[in-house]
């Protein structure tokens, strides 16, 4: 009798805890415009830049407003094609870095509608190749749209200042 209770003690429990993946996955929410953030700058993190620019919005914007290192000019306008720009940039990053790492500390997030922001510091740490590294602290806004996808990231622009380390 008691082999009896403990068996059917133990299918509860393992029912119990297939419940809410069963319940996941039947109807499984959406990811929020935070979590969107997350994920693309786990991505950036983890050098997966295909995981990274599939989170963009298509026609998404950088907005730059000054060069993140010195030495390179920031260009004739403040704005350019996120998509691009991560792509341009991700290969020659990941080519000269051993470690580059983002995390994003969600300040504030605001939905309306279609669309939302989400306001980040941006703790990252950069390790050059030769060892050399640096630890950077600025403020990044993105604006989100909800699309037939799920959100996707709009927009983006943040304080960065330039940073002491010429490219080499």
């Amino acid at each position: 009798m008691r082999r009896c209770i403990v068996k059917q003690l133990m299918a509860l429990v393992v029912l119990m805890g297939l419940l809410p993946v069963a319940t996941l996955a039947a109807g499984a929410p959406e990811n929020a415009p935070a979590d969107v953030v997350q994920a693309f700058n786990r991505a950036l993190t983890a050098r997966q830049l295909t995981d990274a620019t599939a989170l963009l919005a298509g026609g998404s914007v950088q907005f730059t407003l000054r060069s993140a290192h010195a030495g390179v000019a920031t260009g004739p306008s403040v704005t350019g094609d996120l998509k691009t720009h991560w792509n341009q940039i991700g290969p020659v990053l990941f080519a000269v870095t051993s470690t580059y790492r983002r995390e994003p500390k969600i300040l504030d997030t605001r939905v309306d509608g279609d669309l939302a922001t989400v306001w980040t510091e941006i703790a990252s740490e950069t390790v050059e190749r030769s060892g050399k590294s640096r630890k950077d602290r600025f403020s990044e806004v993105y604006l989100l749209v909800k699309t037939k996808d799920g959100w996707r990231i709009g927009a983006v622009a943040d304080n960065r200042g330039t940073d002491q380390m010429p490219v080499q």
